[in-house]
């Protein structure tokens, strides 16, 4: 952030709307209070989920231009830009990036989703495309250390920034220190899942986990938490499975998520591919144990048994295996419960995460270039 004697820097920033579910909005929800920047932020994206293909073009050529005249008429110092690695992002990004720099600003990067076949294509047919238009990127933010090494192998030599994720302040403050100190004689074990529905989030591999935790379980019990496209079909496929006790309650937000967390006994998460899902750091500040697949910047930080347990595959059998060991084991989730609201605390806040964003447009617009001293 901004020192004595040290005027704030004006960033142009790519996002989509702030109101809006998805983590990029969720992300920068948390941390604009908290950043000292002038930060001018210019929306893109799509505004409903029904876009059609005519309507993306229209979008795009329409917030080119737009974004274009805001560069020309403004003074601002740094372009930061927030796509997934998915292409349809890429493309429109990619011709913000150019735009940027072709009106000589310097521009940083964000990557929040990441998408293994997206890079898979980047890696080979489209490597000299992407090389073309994203190499001429000042750094990039990524969110796990697994992405800084995609970043590498595919030739990118400027600085690469690995960075955390923030839970918004009010996610930090009420915490229920209860909810693993029930009764013995009460036998209930809610697990929640909260997640845009969409296949790749996991939403079948947790409902089948579900399933075959009841065998054994029968008082167990499921939210599956959150709206999307694969909501009316899970509901259908926990009809036909006889899933007992599953409640789908839809987007969550405010209040009525607050109170998710603080009903629930564990957490899953068994994702497919992700940055760093906020979801699961969230359920951390609220002292639930985790059991999530080891996806995106998961990996660089979790610590299997002090935080819940991390997954190498995401088959329901693995997983069921992994809660059973919570469901069976009060005083763990106690233990657990504990460490996860004290490491959410010190690793997740906004005014921290605020801070290293500060940091890094300071440094880039400097033109220094942070290199990761090499660790053998």
């Amino acid at each position: 952030m901004a020192t004595a004697g040290q005027a704030p820097l004006r960033i142009l920033m790519t996002s989509p709307p702030l109101s809006g579910r998805g983590g990029v909005s969720q992300y920068f929800r948390a941390v604009r209070p908290h950043l000292h920047s002038e930060i001018d932020y210019f929306t893109i994206g799509s505004r409903s989920d029904a876009d059609r293909l005519g309507q993306s073009v229209v979008r795009l050529a329409r917030d080119s231009w737009h974004f274009t005249r805001k560069l020309m008429r403004g003074q601002h110092q740094i372009v930061h830009l927030n796509p997934s690695l998915r292409s349809k992002a890429l493309i429109r990004d990619g011709l913000l990036l150019l735009i940027a720099k072709i009106l000589g600003r310097t521009a940083v990067v964000f990557t929040h989703g990441w998408d293994k076949r997206c890079e898979r294509a980047l890696a080979h047919a489209l490597l000299p495309l992407f090389r073309y238009v994203y190499f001429r990127a000042d750094a990039f933010i990524v969110l796990g250390k697994e992405f800084e090494r995609s970043l590498r192998s595919l030739g990118y030599r400027k600085a690469i920034f690995v960075e955390g994720a923030p839970i918004e302040d009010e996610l930090m403050t009420e915490q229920n220190e209860a909810q693993h100190t029930r009764p013995v004689s009460e036998r209930r074990f809610r697990i929640l899942f909260l997640a845009r529905m969409e296949r790749q989030k996991g939403v079948y591999e947790a409902l089948e986990t579900y399933r075959i935790l009841q065998r054994t379980h029968p008082f167990v019990e499921m939210t599956m938490a959150g709206a999307g496209p694969e909501l009316d079909r899970a509901r259908g496929y926990a009809m036909s499975s006889g899933l007992a006790k599953v409640e789908f309650p839809g987007h969550l937000q405010g209040v009525a998520k607050r109170r998710a967390f603080q009903t629930a006994d564990a957490y899953l998460f068994p994702s497919w591919a992700e940055g760093l899902p906020i979801s699961v750091l969230e359920a951390m500040a609220q002292g639930l144990p985790l059991v999530a697949c080891a996806v995106g910047g998961l990996p660089d930080f979790f610590q299997n048994g002090k935080m819940g347990f991390l997954a190498e595959r995401r088959e329901p059998e693995v997983l069921a295996s992994l809660l059973s060991e919570l469901i069976t084991n009060p005083l763990l989730c106690l233990d657990i419960a504990h460490f996860n609201r004290e490491y959410a605390r010190e690793h997740f806040r906004p005014t921290q995460i605020a801070a290293r964003l500060e940091d890094i447009y300071r440094i880039v617009h400097a033109g220094a270039h942070w290199v990761r001293p090499h660790q053998g």
